[in-house]
């Protein structure tokens, strides 16, 4: 019994380590199952663009991504980050604020020149990974924003409600299409 109490808590360690998004923000949270075992999707997830996973609609509340800039390494790591160019010509920086390789990573949103600076101060994002007993992988994105007051909480989440919240199904269904397309074409 003491193996498995020390797994769990390794795991909540894992979990609620580095990018952590603290309960009084706004925040969604989005999972799915991907045919990939664990440690075959880690790096595979990072081949996927974000310019082919977060443009495959329009959304009325969020600007189309044009493309991404690397501003430090090459968005892979802790401490990485690129300038995500928006179709308005505005931009923000993201950052990778913690990786537990292979069970998750974290990223924040900030320098943020759309239309979301004038409620949230920055915005945080964490994928979890768990190993399946069938080989495949459970992913659990939570994005989470810092809103600047009450009302801009609720404005915050009336957004959610509108538009983030598809927009973050609808990137997940992407980028568990394209890993596994890669994955079933090695």
């Amino acid at each position: 019994m003491k193996p498995l109490i020390s797994i769990l808590i390794l795991m909540a360690m894992v979990k609620n380590t580095g990018a952590q998004i603290p309960a009084n923000w706004a925040q969604y949270t989005v999972s799915d199952t991907i045919d990939i075992p664990v440690g075959q999707f880690w790096p595979i997830s990072f081949r996927v663009s974000l310019e082919d996973i977060g443009n495959m609609a329009k959304y009325k509340d969020l600007p189309k991504i044009q493309y991404t800039t690397p501003v430090y390494g090459n968005f892979t790591r802790e401490g990485d980050s690129r300038r995500v160019h928006f179709e308005t010509g505005k931009t923000l920086l993201e950052t990778i604020v913690k990786t537990a390789e292979p069970a998750g990573f974290g990223y924040e949103l900030t320098e943020i020149e759309i239309p979301l600076r004038t409620v949230a101060r920055r915005a945080r994002g964490y994928f979890n990974y768990t190993a399946l007993p069938d080989g495949k992988t459970r992913v659990e994105w939570t994005y989470g924003f810092e809103q600047k007051n009450a009302i801009a909480k609720w404005m915050i989440n009336r957004y959610i409600k509108k538009t983030h919240k598809f927009w973050m199904k609808d990137t997940l269904s992407e980028i568990k299409r394209q890993t596994e397309k890669i994955y079933n074409n090695k």
